[in-house]
């Protein structure tokens, strides 16, 4: 079993994780949002390899796939699903890609693949290791 090292980034918040097994990238994104993050789960996602346009990516891992949206949904025909999808066969060492959460509120965070290397434990986990900064607030209040 192999064990995937991250580090998940936005603007003043980064966060370090560990997956051991085969995890897929749906189950992967509620990690980070959920754990990582500390968001709710709520609004569609991606993963992408152009930081500044995800729509013109060329490697791109959507919901939408996975929901049939290809045709006036905001998914491509070329987009790969999220949920048939695993970390093992996207994230190599030094791999980069930026995930998008909520299309409205346009959350992005880079997340680098750190690390993979055999793993010592048997079962499939997942765990924050550290994080740094102050984590982002998903629904600020809009008072002024």
């Amino acid at each position: 079993m192999k064990e995937y090292h991250f580090t998940i980034q936005s603007e003043d918040f980064t966060a370090s994780a560990v997956l051991v097994g085969e995890w897929t990238l749906y189950a992967f994104a509620e990690f980070i949002i959920l754990k990582a993050v500390g968001f709710a789960f709520d609004h569609p996602f991606e993963f992408c390899d152009n930081f500044k346009n995800p729509y013109k990516s060329k490697e791109r891992y959507s919901l939408f796939s996975d929901l049939g949206e290809e045709d006036g949904g905001d998914a491509e025909p070329t987009d790969l699903g999220v949920e048939g999808t695993f970390v093992s066969q996207v994230f190599t060492t030094g791999k980069r890609m930026a995930f998008l959460f909520d299309y409205g509120d346009d959350w992005r965070f880079a997340v680098t693949c750190t690390v993979v290397r055999e793993s010592k434990g048997k079962r499939r986990s997942r765990k924050v290791v550290m994080t740094v900064g102050e984590r982002p607030e998903q629904y600020p209040d809009m008072e002024e």
